[in-house]
């Protein structure tokens, strides 16, 4: 019984090793390399966009404010004014 527990562990190790041995293969090839290159490029883009969404939220955020707050300067500014209603 301990001969047929040896000789399992045995075949497993040799299909680990092909198994590491085929993915290895497929990864160095030419189309192996340009999905690696695929897959790393967007696993880059899907970080920066995480990392990168909550400042860019607040910038758009402050910008909002302050066109608002022009707007109603301007606004006040202009209101009075009696010429602006004056068209020919």
């Amino acid at each position: 019984m301990s001969s047929e527990v040896s000789l399992e562990g045995r075949e497993r190790p040799g299909f680990v090793k092909r198994a590491a041995a085929a993915c290895a293969k497929a990864a160095f090839s030419q189309i192996g390399l340009v999905i690696l290159v695929v897959i790393y490029v967007l696993l880059g883009a899907v970080l920066f966009e995480y990392l990168e969404s909550g400042p860019e939220v607040q910038k758009r955020s402050a910008i909002q404010r302050s066109r608002e707050e022009c707007l109603k300067e301007l606004w006040a500014i202009t209101g009075g004014l009696p010429f602006i209603y004056d068209f020919p």
